[in-house]
């Protein structure tokens, strides 16, 4: 009787044995990697997604991504959204680049800089304020027909004031650049792809401003040196202001104080307060020193 249970007692040890090997066999096994998708050609996409194939035909991505000379992984709309076989055997659920809100702005960029990324005015566009701030291509350009230029969900300014409503506010202002009378763009001051320089602009300096300005170009015999060492913005609002010329003041002597804060003997009656009414050249002189006419 004693023998008999210890030979069950035997079988049933090594049963579990052997279980367990089982289930650490399994357990490291490797498991089954999922298919990768393949490219199916944008034929099939349109069969879905009728209206956006529509309007990807009219934009100027539509001809070139077509060409037979193209890589798969480069051509159509797989060329933007990846390879669609597990989007269109899983009806649509499948994996793929669909550009979605949650998605970081380097992935929904990425696509756009493969090919654009290479073009000089993206050159600086990792570094710029817009990538910064999590702003990506899709966010201004709807690559699937947007209603202005290159693409944009909107013609600007109206695009770029859906960011920036303290510059609108500015361009309300009495006196103001004439970009709401569609008289210059934004883009005409800013590169919205990146700069390095300040605000983005598109020239460094104060050679942005002295592209309109021409007049106050220069070079002076007798340069004004705030204005060469500290530029336009330390006398002037760009974007819009309640004084007149765009001053930081109202009265000009209190923009002068900023730099002049040494008042000479002769001009402390209240006649003298007008700095601009004798030193007339003010932003730099070929005949005075002290840019008097």
């Amino acid at each position: 009787m004693t023998r008999r249970w210890t030979t069950r007692l035997a079988v049933a040890l090594g049963c579990l044995v052997a279980a367990a090997t089982s289930l650490q066999a399994d357990d490291t096994a490797a498991p089954a990697e999922p298919a990768a998708a393949t490219y199916i050609g944008a034929d099939l996409c349109a069969g879905c997604h009728e209206d956006a194939a529509a309007s990807y035909a009219k934009t100027p991505h539509a001809a070139p991504l077509a060409s037979e000379s193209r890589p798969e992984s480069a051509r159509g709309c797989e060329a933007c959204h990846g390879p669609g076989s597990l989007h269109f055997e899983q009806g649509g659920t499948g994996a793929i680049q669909a550009f979605r809100t949650t998605d970081s702005a380097r992935e929904r960029s990425a696509p756009c800089l493969a090919c654009h990324g290479g073009a000089s005015p993206l050159h600086d566009w990792r570094a710029g304020e817009h990538a910064k701030a999590g702003i990506a291509c899709t966010d201004c350009h709807e690559l699937h027909g947007g209603t202005g230029d290159a693409l944009l969900h909107e013609k600007t300014p109206a695009l770029c004031y859906g960011c920036h409503l303290d510059v609108r506010a500015q361009f309300a202002l009495p006196e103001r650049h004439r970009v709401d009378e569609h008289a210059l763009s934004c883009s005409d001051c800013h590169t919205p792809h990146g700069s390095q320089n300040e605000a983005s602009l598109l020239r460094p300096d104060n050679r942005t401003c002295l592209s309109c300005h021409n007049e106050l170009t220069g070079p002076f015999v007798f340069e004004h040196a705030g204005l060469v060492i500290e530029g336009c913005g330390s006398c002037h609002v760009p974007h819009g202001s309640v004084n007149r010329h765009l001053l930081n003041y109202q009265q000009v002597a209190s923009l002068c104080y900023q730099c002049h804060t040494v008042t000479p003997s002769d001009h402390v009656q209240p006649s003298y307060r007008d700095c601009t009414r004798c030193h007339v050249d003010i932003h730099g002189s070929n005949l005075d020193p002290h840019f008097l006419q």
